[in-house]
């Protein structure tokens, strides 16, 4: 199989992104206190939802959000500085429905805050979720010890992501790891990862051309598809590095008719 063509402009903005998240993640972990109590988690229901204490002060999520808008518009010349005058003028209320609407996945939330403001439809929730993600992996550092003890198919135990890459060590052992919270967990081995799918043939493996240490798997009763790369070979590596460096076998799985949408 051969692998898509990813911009070099879209591979700079999204590495800028992540150096301006961990400068971010490093104040957050100077200026709040989170504690979880795991008596009181549901463990069939990812973490984040459940939260009585929101992880997200609203003074530092907007500072975040400003950050992540002024890296965008570094790489991006096409997005105007109205972006950051819109982002200023947020209220307290609207700054609350920004981070619901992050964490809940609410596409409809952005689409209409984006035709209200005059912006590009895709540009205010990439901030949100951008400036987001250094949140969740505070979150994901409290959530460590207690993380094995989650059982939620199809969906990170952590923030609710649905899970997209897999490491493998030399047994096959599969360990998921999420992109958007950095968290990592356990999955029964040779089941699908979406809808628990282990019948013998019915997940399947497409390799790659150009790096034989990556695969694709697919799975023929919900058609989705779980990115898989060596463990030893990118235990340095964050998982959103290894998703953005990944990023062809979506296209791959795309035209092969895997996916969300299929």
């Amino acid at each position: 199989m051969e692998s898509g063509i990813v911009s070099e402009d879209y591979l700079t903005l999204q590495y800028e992104m992540m150096e301006a998240q961990q400068k971010i993640k490093v104040n957050i972990e100077k200026n709040i206190e989170l504690e979880i109590i795991e008596e009181e988690l549901n463990f069939e229901k990812p973490v984040l939802p459940q939260l009585k204490q929101v992880p997200i002060p609203l003074p530092l999520f907007h500072e975040a959000l400003l950050q992540i808008a002024h890296v965008l518009i570094e790489q991006n010349t096409l997005i105007e500085n109205k972006l950051i005058d819109t982002l200023k003028q947020l209220k307290k209320e609207e700054l609350v429905n920004w981070i619901k609407s992050s964490i809940m996945f609410d596409t409809e939330f952005f689409q209409s805050f984006s035709v209200k403001n005059d912006l590009e439809a895709w540009v205010p929730h990439f901030v949100a979720e951008q400036a987001l993600r250094p949140f969740l992996h505070v979150v994901s550092e409290k959530c460590t010890t207690i993380i094995h003890k989650f059982d939620v198919m199809g969906t990170c135990p952590c923030c609710g992501e649905p899970p997209r890459l897999g490491k493998v060590d030399e047994g096959e052992n599969k360990l998921l790891t999420c992109p958007r919270c950095e968290t990592d967990w356990n999955q029964k081995k040779n089941a699908c990862v979406h809808c628990g799918e282990d019948r013998e043939g019915m997940l399947i493996y497409l390799g790659m051309e150009e790096d034989d240490s990556i695969l694709l798997e697919v799975c023929k009763t919900c058609r989705n598809y779980l990115k898989l790369v060596e463990k030893e070979k990118d235990k340095k590596k964050s998982a959103a590095l290894i998703d953005l460096e990944t990023l062809p076998l979506d296209f791959v799985a795309q035209e092969e008719g895997y996916g969300d949408s299929n």
